[in-house]
């Protein structure tokens, strides 16, 4: 919009002016398609150099190759067919980003698969377990407190010292 006030102000027709915006986007399209080259996603080398020209920050240039390695992995996991020529990605059914409170991000990893996570409780709890058994249900599981409370009718002054004898 801020573009297009000064042809605005030169009393130039807006289809004058939206039509030389798609002449532009018409020569950035051609531009585009002739620097471009084709990329193999099942070589990760060719890969690699795609993302770190995407992701080429001062904070990636630090995490850059775990980072790439991370993002290589992760599409890998989620990627399913599809179309030829077009990647299928169902991030939002497949992949989930969990941050667990601690630790550095060298200790960042793609995990295939289900993964619970459990807080520590008591320092005596395990922090690892191995093959664990899990059962998925699809009815609520409830637990009830038994009968705790107890009533007690006393007649006269010396059934509490007896009761609490007892």
């Amino acid at each position: 919009m801020l573009a297009a006030r000064p042809l605005m102000e030169m009393n130039l027709h807006p289809t004058v002016v939206v039509s030389a915006y798609y002449k532009a986007l018409d020569f950035a399209k051609k531009v585009l398609n002739d620097i471009a080259r084709p990329i193999d996603t099942s070589k990760d080398e060719e890969v690699l150099v795609a993302l770190g020209s995407c992701i080429g920050t001062k904070f990636a240039s630090r995490w850059g190759k775990l980072i790439s390695n991370l993002t290589i992995k992760a599409t890998k996991t989620i990627i399913r067919e599809g179309a030829k020529n077009k990647l299928n990605l169902e991030l939002k059914r497949y992949a989930r980003i969990e941050k667990i409170p601690g630790g550095t991000l060298d200790d960042s990893e793609v995990l295939d698969g289900v993964m619970v996570n459990k807080d520590i409780t008591h320092p005596k709890m395990r922090r690892q377990i191995r093959n664990p058994r899990i059962i998925l249900l699809d009815c609520p599981l409830e637990y009830k407190k038994g009968e705790s409370q107890t009533n007690m009718e006393l007649k006269d002054e010396n059934a509490m010292c007896d009761a609490l004898e007892q």
